[in-house]
């Protein structure tokens, strides 16, 4: 197989949240510099929260724009394999150029075939959560529907919008009212989420239709029939391709703990099938894991066997700010799990990792990592099942601490504190896979590339 120069993937290597889009902004950025870059997302929808830094340390939280929308000559593509919800998206668009002047430095192209996510699938979602479990460990933004649409055979996709294919919009619109009435409720006079967190109307089947006409305007020009378009880049080596996943790996419907678990393939090999077969994950050059270094943090209701509990964990929650960048909820604080870790990241298909919170240290504060699971006194390893999880006991190992002042000051390999470097080899040696960067601080300079060889 031929590796394909100039190409990177990043995705969440356990629960999501884990700095990706920080990450993806740097890469992008640096690669802007030298040439044409593609930044791809492939998956998710408005459940996902990726946090950039802009201007001045402005953060911004983003959703459904790839991370790479502040960058000047980039372009982004949000792929087949995203659902979208239209008022959402123009409402990022619009505070995106708020934020940038008026106008968005990079070009937007979205893939006529990515699937609509809209008020009907939210009011739906929301009705199964008067059910017994119909809903646990969602978000509230109608992703699950959304992506059921296409199971069922009757999914809406942004070609269908871009078209103001009106009957299908108003059947679409007749078959949540009788699924729904189904269920006890009037979609007309339910209530949903905004991407802002404020509760909106569905309306009736006419203020339906209205609310999708006012983001038309703006959204239509921007779908495209992409394949062509990726098709010559990818055989272009010149051009650069940063490929953004979704939440992360310990939340795929196949390798997460149920209910906890998302509706799209959060693996890179949801890039194959969102690009039609055009880009083969297995050819992209780094494939990175991104991970929390000295900790680990997920929103819901699964219990792993290592999770951390007192002072330690609120304390980490709140100088992390360890709430969801989407959903706000604050997340459970969790030990370093590398029998997790080891299986995220061969279910994943990563072949390097990126490590984010190096300073989340405290003095004469061990890290405390688990380095295994014992069950009936044998070494067993990581499944994704809360009743086998419950029955096993975490083993865990001390790794001494390091200066929190030192490592945000950092700018080379070589300047991390020993017990830093020490750390970072024995992760890499556990999970047998290089570590490609690391972030130091919450600034967006406080970050390094790692050389392996001078750990």
């Amino acid at each position: 197989m031929i590796i394909r120069k100039n190409s990177f993937a990043f995705g969440g290597g356990a629960f999501g949240d884990e700095g990706k889009g920080r990450i993806v902004d740097l890469y992008v950025s640096r690669l802007a510099k030298k040439g044409q870059v593609i930044v791809y997302r492939d998956n998710g929808g408005a459940n996902a929260g990726h946090t950039v830094e802009f201007k001045d340390g402005q953060r911004v939280a983003l959703h459904q724009l790839p991370s790479g929308i502040f960058i000047k000559g980039a372009t982004v593509v949000l792929g087949k394999g995203m659902v979208l919800h239209p008022g959402d998206l123009l409402a990022e668009i619009k505070e995106v150029k708020r934020i940038s002047g008026g106008k968005i430095p990079a070009k937007i192209m979205i893939d006529e075939m990515a699937v609509l996510s809209l008020d009907t699938h939210r009011a739906f979602e929301a009705a199964l959560q008067n059910w017994q479990s119909g809903s646990k460990g969602a978000t509230g933004r109608g992703i699950s529907p959304a992506y059921a649409d296409v199971l069922l055979r009757h999914p809406l996709r942004a070609r269908d919008l871009a078209a103001w294919r009106l009957s299908a919009l108003k059947q679409h619109y007749q078959l949540y009212q009788a699924l729904l009435r189904g269920l006890g409720e009037d979609l007309a006079k339910m209530k949903v989420l905004t991407m802002n967190g404020k509760l909106v109307s569905v309306g009736s089947q006419q203020q339906f239709v209205n609310n999708l006409k006012q983001s038309l305007k703006v959204i239509k020009p921007l779908v495209k029939n992409v394949y062509p378009f990726l098709e010559t880049a990818w055989k272009n080596k010149k051009v650069s391709f940063v490929f953004e996943k979704a939440q992360g790996v310990g939340l795929d419907a196949r390798w997460g703990v149920y209910p906890d678990v998302t509706a799209s393939d959060t693996t890179f090999a949801g890039i194959f099938a969102a690009t039609e077969g055009i880009i083969n994950p297995e050819e992209i050059e780094l494939r990175a894991a991104v991970i929390k270094a000295t900790y680990m943090s997920s929103v819901g209701i699964r219990r792993l066997p290592s999770v951390m509990t007192g002072r330690l964990a609120d304390k980490i929650r709140e100088d992390a700010h360890e709430y969801g960048a989407t959903t706000k909820r604050p997340r459970g604080i969790t030990y370093l799990d590398l029998p997790a870790l080891h299986y995220f990241t061969k279910v994943g298909r990563a072949n390097a990792l990126v490590l984010t919170h190096m300073d989340i240290v405290y003095p004469k504060t061990p890290i405390k990592i688990c380095v295994g699971y014992k069950s009936k006194g044998k070494t067993v390893g990581y499944r994704p099942d809360q009743e086998y999880l419950d029955q096993v006991k975490p083993v865990y190992k001390l790794l001494p601490t390091w200066d929190q002042k030192a490592i945000r000051m950092a700018r080379k390999t070589k300047k991390l504190p020993k017990n830093a470097r020490q750390f970072l080899k024995f992760v890499s040696q556990e999970l047998n896979l290089p570590i490609l960067a690391i972030t130091t601080g919450p600034k967006r300079n406080q970050g390094l590339p790692i050389k392996m060889k001078e750990l």
